[in-house]
């Protein structure tokens, strides 16, 4: 055989071979890509058992129902504070002095009236003088103490409850006048009660109804995130605002510990409903409303389950899983019965 024959030959040996090892390595190749796609990583959760609730979120305003802002009911000029700003105060206690003048023609007037009111009655007594004298000593003795006990109310101004002094009005020295126009109204200090609170919300026509005297509810403020706060309906608005269509409902909160105040910005949860030793899942594991799917010994099992109420992240399922199993809460879109699955650690 010549030279040129042999070196033909050889060439398309090697040619042959090197395309042969090509097919080989694309054929391996798809194989590997294969099996690595027919791989479905999923993240995955556990079926719980616990007391469970249904919730309905807003969010308001706190504010007192127990506030008031404190003023004599004629006009005088402040003399002495018996309290500063800030200080808790009970009911009763004097918390400013005004100017005595009127006080004082008062409490003369209401005295002179007293004796001669004591000595007509000596008099009618001993039957020395006539009914009508005795009638007008009267009137004037009961006018005199009337009097009286008004401007002593006006000379100590006292607490009409307990409460904290959150302002004062008016500096010592200045007078007060009842037509006074300021941004908190006529008065000389504010009062108010925070160990009860109320916050008023607005709920749609659609949600009305799911609301209730006495349900509970669950209260959170930015600064105490670490804590909830119980509250309950205290008022569901029979009629619907005119203009927004929207309903009034307030929630009571018991606040003995003074840590909420008014005016405070407070996110609202209402217990709509509550079950027992519930079956929860997270929201992620539902498909299409009603299909999980389950993990068992690797293999993804489709099922069809039955769900009760809900929250913003769980579920309750009444039936087509158990407590213990596990859902897949990722990976779930598009996996179908029996496939092969691999969980994630992250």
């Amino acid at each position: 055989m010549s030279t040129r024959k042999i070196i033909t030959s050889i060439t398309m040996v090697s040619f042959l071979m090197a395309n042969i090892t090509l097919l080989s390595c694309q054929n391996n190749g798809a194989g590997e890509k294969e099996a690595y796609q027919s791989i479905n990583y999923v993240k995955v959760a556990p079926v719980v058992r616990k007391d469970f609730a249904s919730y309905l979120h807003f969010s308001g305003t706190l504010f007192s129902e127990k506030s008031a802002n404190i003023a004599p009911d004629v006009a005088a000029k402040v003399l002495k504070y018996a309290v500063k700003k800030g200080d808790y105060v009970h009911k009763g206690d004097v918390l400013a002095i005004m100017d005595s003048t009127q006080f004082v023609q008062a409490k003369a007037q209401y005295e002179s009236a007293a004796k001669s009111y004591r000595r007509m009655l000596k008099l009618k007594e001993t039957k020395t003088i006539d009914q009508q004298t005795f009638d007008q000593v009267e009137a004037g003795y009961i006018a005199a103490k009337a009097a009286y006990e008004f401007m002593k109310g006006n000379y100590e101004v006292k607490a009409p409850f307990d409460g904290f002094i959150t302002e004062k009005i008016k500096n010592v020295g200045e007078v007060y006048m009842p037509m006074s126009f300021t941004p908190t109204g006529p008065a000389i200090l504010r009062l108010v009660n925070i160990d009860y609170l109320k916050v008023k919300l607005r709920v749609s026509d659609k949600d009305i109804s799911k609301i209730k005297m006495g349900q509970k509810a669950i209260i959170t403020v930015e600064s105490y995130p670490d804590q909830q706060f119980e509250g309950k309906v205290s008022f569901v608005s029979q009629e619907a605002d005119a203009m927004s269509g929207m309903f009034t409902v307030e929630i009571a909160i018991n606040n003995k510990d003074h840590k909420l105040k008014p005016n405070q910005f407070v996110n609202v949860s209402i217990i709509i409903e509550e079950q027992k030793d519930a079956l929860v899942i997270p929201k992620e594991a539902l498909i299409k409303k009603s299909v999980v799917f389950v993990v068992n010994n690797n293999i993804a099992e489709k099922r069809i389950v039955k769900t009760g109420i809900e929250s913003e992240d769980e579920i309750q399922v009444i039936s087509g899983v158990s407590e213990g199993e596990t859902v897949i809460i990722s990976g779930n879109v598009g996996l179908k019965d029996g496939t092969k699955v691999l969980i994630k650690n992250d």
